[in-house]
């Protein structure tokens, strides 16, 4: 009996043991816990945000925003078709094609591709996506392909233009991304603004031909071999500015439009004759009236672009039935100065360092159950421009005077 009861005492006494070191356990885990809370609440506290960090951090985003969009705002110049994306790019050699197989200028065609740095394989590529969908336009691309191949060294070194920044990398590019936001929101917080605006992408155009546009068939094929032989006739009455004593423009087109030609959208580069881009000029249709096919163009507009103003200027050209009807001239006032169409009738376009004089060489309006002289038949316009530091005392193109109202302005997007 005694071996049995100590053997008891023993057994509780272990028990004992066992329980005070749980205990003692649960004491030092309780008590890292308790530092735990104490210590780390303390640095949360520190790092939690309070409602001026906040105000701040939104003070200096609106600022910058303000800034970027208000103060100091990107400008895109100094780029040439070269820098354009691949998609535009695109749309630049089925344009090159258009007009190689309408004009038959090679030597146009030839400038258009090395400035563009279009190589065989391009145009080849595209050949083959429009051989199925679009032969027509594969017909006009492959007539394009001798004059690439004889100027692919001219057009690679035009490519070679485009560098290639490590910013570029899908890597890099993000980081300094990153990198660069933090060091503005740096510079914010110091009550001091850094804005660094760099060039980047492509001369945005004026206008921009219709994607997959092609050669017009049936009625419109009519007006425009019409239209084309117009501009031919039409030559013969260009302005000689030299022999009227005043300095000859850089660029002079003629621009004819035809009715029944619904794709009517003319554009012309501005150059140097040295080949330096200045910006581009043009023609199309505006607005039209009526129903069915062919269009009944009411009004047609011009328009400049210059790279180094990053707008584009538009004077509308309307018919006595648009000009006298005050709702119509309401809904085409956002897009220029209204000028009454009349043979002979001048205006001029001007940015800040180009000069465009638009004449109107023939006019004759269509005939229907329309309103009389509410739609052009015939319209031939002559485009002349000029750099302003060419145009001296006595010797200018005629000056505002000779235009109808004052030039509206539109932001070119």
């Amino acid at each position: 009996m005694y071996n049995a009861w100590q053997h008891q005492i023993d057994g509780g006494d272990a028990a004992a043991v066992l329980w005070r070191h749980r205990r003692e356990r649960l004491d030092m885990i309780k008590g890292l816990v308790g530092q735990f809370n104490i210590i780390g609440k303390a640095a949360l506290s520190s790092l939690a945000p309070s409602l001026w960090r906040l105000g701040l951090v939104l003070l200096g985003l609106i600022l910058g925003l303000i800034w970027a969009y208000q103060g100091a705002p990107v400008k895109f110049r100094e780029a040439e078709p070269v820098h354009l994306a691949d998609g535009y790019k695109d749309q630049w050699i089925k344009m090159t094609a258009v007009e190689f197989a309408q004009y038959g200028d090679e030597n146009e065609a030839q400038r258009k591709l090395v400035n563009g740095g279009i190589t065989p394989d391009m145009i080849q590529e595209l050949i083959n996506e429009n051989q199925a969908t679009s032969p027509q336009l594969a017909g006009q691309l492959q007539a394009l392909l001798p004059i690439a191949q004889q100027n692919q060294p001219a057009a690679e070194n035009q490519a070679d233009k485009i560098e290639s920044s490590f910013l570029n990398s899908l890597v890099l590019g993000p980081l300094g991304c990153i990198i660069g936001t933090i060091i503005i929101g740096i510079l914010l917080a110091l009550l001091f603004t850094f804005y660094w605006a760099v060039p980047i992408g492509k001369w945005a155009k004026p206008r921009a031909a219709a994607p997959g546009a092609v050669l017009p068939t049936g009625t419109a094929s009519a007006a425009h071999t019409a239209s084309v032989a117009a501009k031919r006739a039409a030559a013969d009455q260009r302005t000689d500015f030299a022999a009227v004593g005043e300095v000859p423009p850089i660029t002079q087109y003629m621009s004819t439009y035809i009715y029944g030609n619904d794709l009517y959208d003319d554009s012309f580069s501005i150059e140097t004759p040295a080949g330096e881009f200045l910006g581009e000029c043009g023609s199309g249709i505006s607005e039209t009236i009526g129903v069915g096919e062919p269009k009944k163009v009411t009004a047609v507009e011009v328009w400049l672009f210059d790279k180094n103003d990053i707008r584009t200027i538009t004077s509308v050209l309307m018919s006595e039935h648009a000009y006298n009807d005050q709702a119509l001239r309401t809904k085409l006032a956002p897009k220029g100065e209204a000028v009454l169409a009349a043979p002979n009738a001048i205006t001029v376009l001007e940015t800040q360092t180009l000069r465009l004089r638009v004449r109107i060489i023939d006019l004759q309006y269509g005939e229907g159950p329309l309103p009389p002289h509410s739609f052009f038949e015939r319209l031939t316009v002559e485009i002349a421009a000029w750099p302003k530091d060419d145009l001296g005392e006595g010797t200018v193109p005629p000056d505002s005077s000779a235009a109808f109202g004052d030039t509206a302005e539109l932001l070119n997007y």
